[in-house]
């Protein structure tokens, strides 16, 4: 809808006592603490992923050296798309209104450029429990129960087989999934966790789990002695208001070693022209990026009870 006088009469005199206008501060940008944020310059982008190889074979003297082979593991395709919001004032409404309220409109357009990036940079962990929307390479959601293991023909759970919520146990089992995390060919790898990312609703207890100097929780008999064995695990805890699910929580790896990919094909780009015909100004955003993961390993989720 146009921003012109009619309905707007208010900007239009001076002497307003006070005009407030996205006075609320920003939270700062949440999704890349976690996710690898990559630039591209194509219509879109591949990734592909080889295995190494196994242990050596032992050889007998004169023995011909066993030969292997590294395995093809698959990829994960990123199409880019174009996201954009604008709005139109008069010239009539840009020569009389008295509060600098077009040029705020247009900084608001930022917001919510900024808006859409932490929506969509969220998403992935949003879906990461069903393979309706986000695939990986092996064609499995990103927390599964059955991650194929190409190499030895077994498969890696990296959630709970029965749903929880977040508690010293659970995060535990997070902690021990990372441990016992292995690559195609069944080798240890690694990553470990540096991020428990929780809803708001969660906060007080995540912070009791990660930073009570002695034994967290309920439900025990504690001792004189017990240790909080959670807090020493280098493990910083991120409450996001993104998450779309109140209970659920996730234990990640850090950007670097992410399996989340967001890429970046053209940043925020704002526009204006003016239409001499209709005597308007057009104000424009828009920005391209796609999201998704190729692996899963990095990554541990509960979508909570």
């Amino acid at each position: 809808m146009p921003f012109i006088r009619g309905g707007n009469a208010e900007f239009l005199a001076p002497g307003l006592n006070r005009y407030t206008f996205n006075r609320l501060r920003e939270r700062p940008s949440q999704f890349a603490r976690y996710t690898q944020v990559r630039t591209s310059t194509r219509a879109w982008e591949d990734t592909f992923e080889m295995s190494g190889f196994g242990p050596l074979a032992k050889k007998g003297e004169l023995a011909p050296t066993m030969l292997d082979e590294p395995l093809k593991l698959g990829g994960t395709r990123f199409i880019h798309d174009s996201f954009a919001l604008g709005f139109l004032n008069s010239e009539e409404m840009q020569e009389d209104e008295q509060y600098n309220v077009i040029a705020d409109l247009a900084g608001a357009l930022g917001k919510s450029a900024r808006i859409t990036t932490e929506l969509y940079g969220h998403d992935v962990l949003n879906n990461g429990f069903s393979a309706a929307k986000y695939v990986g390479r092996d064609g499995k959601s990103l927390f599964a129960l059955d991650h194929p293991l190409r190499g030895t023909g077994g498969t890696y759970a990296n959630r709970p087989t029965v749903a929880v919520d977040l508690s010293e146990a659970a995060l535990e089992a997070g902690i021990a999934s990372f441990d016992n995390m292995v690559d195609d060919r069944g080798i240890t790898t690694e990553i470990r966790p540096s991020i428990l990312l929780v809803t708001p609703g969660d906060r007080m207890l995540a912070k009791r789990l990660l930073q009570s100097a002695g034994m967290p929780g309920t439900g025990f008999t504690a001792q004189p002695n017990d240790i909080n064995p959670l807090a020493d695990e280098g493990i910083t805890l991120m409450v996001s208001n993104w998450l779309t699910d109140p209970d659920a929580w996730f234990l990640l790896a850090p950007a670097s070693e992410s399996p989340l990919i967001f890429w970046w094909r053209k940043q925020p780009d704002t526009k204006t022209w003016d239409d001499d015909n209709a005597d308007g100004t057009y104000h424009k955003i828009k920005q391209r990026h796609s999201v998704g993961f190729d692996d899963w390993r990095g990554a541990y989720g509960s979508p909570g009870a």
